[in-house]
């Protein structure tokens, strides 16, 4: 019974025509499936094996001789593609010569080419069997490497795409593994970073105090704390980890500088809710001795006095009534009438405003400019929204009333498309607010004015009236530069 090769086709280079022949007839008889390919010289042969998927080589010995690189040239490229040299009868050396320049067998020339042919094909088959288990273990390691490959990228596309900033450290303090957004922080990429001190992106020397590691470091509890990082509040969370017996810290820092700002307004919103209970019971109380005082107070100034008696009831007439204008404002912020909301112009709400307050800004000399956008109706209550317009009028007075500059007051209205929001903007250029009282200037009662200047209450009531019809209400402010307060009134649904 015929065995069945896996070899199929051969190339022959042999010189020796007749030889080349009987070679062929050895091939064919021992199976009719071999294809067989003959050339004259390695240079055609070469082309041959650059053109053809060829499976075994039969050469004669002189053309190897007289090419001693062939064989090393058609393995560097074709790793397990045997080789076998054909020998003369007599010149059994050549044979060991030839296998030395890299020949996998041999095939002795004579008229039995048919049994020392099969012995040789039997050998390869072996060799050929055992090269492809090799071939299949390192497919099947490339498999189990690109497995891994792609694993590795998934995951830290994963990590690339969390918009937090994620990297990790050893215990010198150097950058393992991050990710693009912390990269990108400081303008470079991961690669670029990699292996450099976290503390030197930061434009430090030494380490930040939040950073655990050191002698003193607690190696097992995560924690979190809030740190404040080039003007930004950060949520920096520490976690430990191992690798190959070696302690790592994974940081990973979010952004929440919107999140503190809605905390405060949060608490700020509670707190105004606590003293507008307060106030208005307080309130009410002082209201009815004052209006007494008002009252008779008045009545003893229209009878004639002598002038010090005259000028002492005057002072007191005054103070009942500043008073009663600070109960007044105190019942206000209280906000006890609930908002009668009804569609409105912002712009003409603004320009009416202004017109009330128009004899005080004459005489003052400060310039208003308007700057007004295109923007839609709002479901706002009219004369609330004026306070409010008025209150920051009032309030960017006195602080241009402070300066020697020529006062500017301008009024900017737009719409953003995006958060559905209308627009105020108050700008003027006062001396502007110190960033440290800057977080309490909604408080009520807090004021920087002297006594007799201001309550303390117009930007807590303007806060209140504007969270009341739904919008938000901030302030940001450059010392000696001026101060903006930024209004957002939600569209009309």
């Amino acid at each position: 019974m015929k065995r069945k090769f896996n070899i199929h086709k051969v190339l022959l280079i042999n010189k020796n025509v007749k030889d080349s022949g009987l070679l062929e007839q050895a091939f064919l008889t021992i199976s009719s499936s071999f294809v067989i390919i003959k050339t004259r010289d390695t240079k055609k042969g070469i082309g041959v094996l650059n053109s053809e998927k060829i499976d075994a080589v039969l050469i004669e010995y002189d053309l190897v001789n007289s090419a001693p690189d062939f064989i090393r040239d058609i393995q560097k490229g074709n790793l397990y593609i045997p080789v076998i040299a054909i020998i003369e009868k007599g010149k059994e050396l050549q044979a060991a010569e030839a296998i030395k320049k890299g020949a996998y067998d041999y095939l002795l020339k004579g008229t039995g080419y048919v049994e020392s042919l099969s012995r040789v094909l039997e050998r390869i088959q072996g060799a050929s069997e055992l090269n492809n288990d090799k071939e299949d273990h390192l497919e099947q390691q490339s498999m189990l490497f690109m497995k891994i490959y792609n694993s590795r990228n998934w995951l830290q596309n994963i990590i690339d795409s969390i918009t937090d900033y994620i990297f990790v450290i050893d215990q010198n303090y150097k950058i393992l593994r991050t990710n693009k957004a912390f990269a990108n922080l400081f303008g470079s990429e991961p690669a670029d970073i990699i292996m450099r001190p976290y503390y030197e992106l930061f434009g430090l020397s030494e380490p930040h105090e939040w950073c655990v590691l050191g002698e003193n470091r607690d190696p097992v509890s995560p924690h979190s704390v809030e740190r404040t990082l080039n003007n930004t509040y950060y949520l920096i969370s520490y976690y430990p980890i191992f690798y190959d017996e070696h302690e790592a810290v994974v940081y990973i820092m979010k952004d929440i500088t919107e999140t503190r700002r809605l905390k405060d307004q949060v608490y700020h919103l509670d707190k105004l809710s606590s003293l507008g209970t307060l106030t208005s019971g307080v309130a009410h109380e002082i209201n009815n001795p004052l209006t007494g005082i008002i009252g008779y107070t008045e009545m003893l100034l229209m009878k004639k006095g002598d002038d010090t008696t005259t000028k002492y009831l005057q002072n007191v007439h005054d103070a009942a009534l500043r008073c009663k204008r600070i109960v007044e404002n105190m019942l206000a912020f209280s906000r006890q009438t609930p908002a009668q909301k009804s569609v409105e112009n912002i712009n003409d709400i603004i320009d009416k405003t202004i017109e009330l307050h128009e004899y005080w800004l004459k005489s003052t000399n400060i310039e208003i400019i308007k700057n007004y956008g295109k923007v839609p109706a709002v479901s706002v209550d009219r004369q609330q929204m004026q306070q409010v317009i008025l209150n920051l009028l009032i309030n960017a007075e006195q602080a241009i009333s402070d300066t020697d500059t020529r006062g500017r007051i301008e009024f900017k209205t737009s719409f953003d498309s995006k958060s559905k929001y209308t627009v105020i903007e108050v700008d003027d250029n006062g001396k502007g607010i110190p960033q440290d009282i800057l977080p309490m200037i909604f408080d009520p009662f807090f004021t920087t004015k002297p006594v007799n200047k201001g309550t303390g209450l117009g930007l807590s009531i303007a806060h209140g009236i504007v969270s009341e019809q739904g919008g938000t209400i901030e302030a940001t402010s450059v010392a000696g530069k001026g101060t903006s307060f930024i209004i957002r009134i939600p569209q009309i649904n």
